[in-house]
């Protein structure tokens, strides 16, 4: 059986991380935008990372309900970051898609994020790093499976 204390301990670690990574994404929005919202960050990531979507499969992946998903592209819509085009493959539907702005501002500000990261992380001997890795992946995994 594993000890409570240590358990307790990582649980508090990992709550500290969490809270660490949504100050995070509050910056990057704030850099993409200064009215730029975490939930509004959220959604602009999937269109950057997966390209065009329709509305539907971004409510979908961000576990969201179609108003908000639309309430959020309207207001990303009205910032310059996003654009909505007809889906040729249904045209009943419109895709949601990066201006070139937004892929700009949203590469310039995961590579501060990312350079304060590794500054962190300088410090670490490489097994260190190794094995936080894999830690993180394994716990990831498990989280996958969760879902």
């Amino acid at each position: 059986m594993q000890d409570e204390k240590l358990l307790q301990m990582v649980e508090e670690e990992f709550t500290a991380i969490l809270l660490h990574a949504r100050d995070m994404i509050i910056r990057r929005a704030k850099a993409v935008h200064p009215d730029l919202q975490a939930p509004g960050y959220r959604l602009l990531s999937l269109v950057i990372r997966d390209d065009a979507q329709q509305q539907g499969a971004l409510a979908e992946k961000l576990r969201l309900d179609k108003a908000t998903i639309s309430r959020l592209v309207q207001q990303l819509e009205s910032l310059n970051l996003v654009n909505r085009t007809q889906d040729p493959s249904d045209r009943r539907a419109q895709l949601v898609s990066a201006t070139p702005m937004a892929h700009e501002k949203w590469r310039d500000s995961g590579n501060t994020l990312r350079q304060e990261l590794r500054k962190q992380l300088t410090e670490w001997e490489e097994s260190e790093l190794q094995n936080f890795g894999e830690l993180l992946h394994r716990l990831n995994i498990r989280f996958d499976e969760l879902v």
